[in-house]
């Protein structure tokens, strides 16, 4: 009696495994990363953002320059990131030279791109921490926020962080596997704004690549003050609103 016992309560688990086995089997061969280390995998991303209301910080130029919905593109290295929307034709380059940040605006129609060195960027007030950049926001941010227990979605782990952080409502989704938010969400007042993850993939196996700028003519940030009357700076500088835009 035991025996049969035994051999029932066996066909049970097995059966329970049996049907949670594809799951299970990927939540095993899939790899937790922690937000904050310092080594994230190399992915390419592409994503949606959308914006309701005006947001105060932004300048009016700046505003009307950009959809409200915008489909972009996302590739993170170790020690170059690089973002396109191809709907508007333009793209941001950060770059690791050894201790220093190089930031590129890239303006793809007009083949040229402005360059900021890093004291630039310190004038400006807009040095990221490379790690701010890789994750698309500020690791303390995500500190400040309540974080729920990894959830699995389709075979990929997720955690969500919600809160409120000087006024501005917050619900963060990430893809734990990739260190990589899969959706994004803050709401200030009458603005609000929503960036979602539609797909990504190891770096290596991107479908689609950046666009050149090689051969692209790049302007020093500390130059433009020389080329005011060069109708590209002049447009430039206006949807820069004299603020360096991230």
């Amino acid at each position: 009696m035991n025996r049969i016992l035994i051999t029932l309560a066996a066909l049970a688990v097995c059966m329970t495994l049996t049907a949670c086995g594809t799951p299970a089997q990927r939540r095993a061969d899939v790899k937790i990363i922690d937000p904050v280390s310092v080594s994230l995998p190399a992915v390419a991303a592409e994503f949606v953002t959308s914006r309701d209301g005006d947001e105060h910080e932004t300048s009016t130029e700046e505003h009307h320059a950009e959809a409200e919905t915008v489909e972009w593109r996302l590739w993170r290295g170790k020690q170059q990131i690089v973002t396109e929307r191809p709907q508007l034709g333009i793209g941001e380059l950060w770059q690791l030279d050894g201790q220093a940040l190089i930031h590129r605006k890239l303006y793809h129609a007009d083949r040229r791109a402005i360059e900021f060195q890093q004291d630039d960027l310190k004038m400006l007030q807009a040095e990221p921490s490379w790690q701010k950049l890789s994750l698309m926001l500020d690791p303390k941010l995500l500190e400040q926020l309540t974080a729920g227990g990894i959830e699995w979605s389709d075979g990929y782990p997720l955690r969500e962080y919600q809160g409120n952080v000087d006024g501005t409502e917050w619900h963060i989704v990430m893809r734990m596997d990739l260190a990589l938010p899969s959706l994004i969400e803050r709401r200030h007042g009458d603005f609000s704004e929503r960036t979602e993850l539609v797909t990504a993939y190891p770096l290596g196996q991107s479908p689609w690549q950046p666009t050149s700028a090689d051969s692209y003519e790049i302007i020093d940030y500390a130059d433009l003050g020389d080329k005011e009357t060069d109708p590209f700076v002049i447009k430039v500088q206006a949807q820069m609103g004299h603020q360096h835009s991230h």
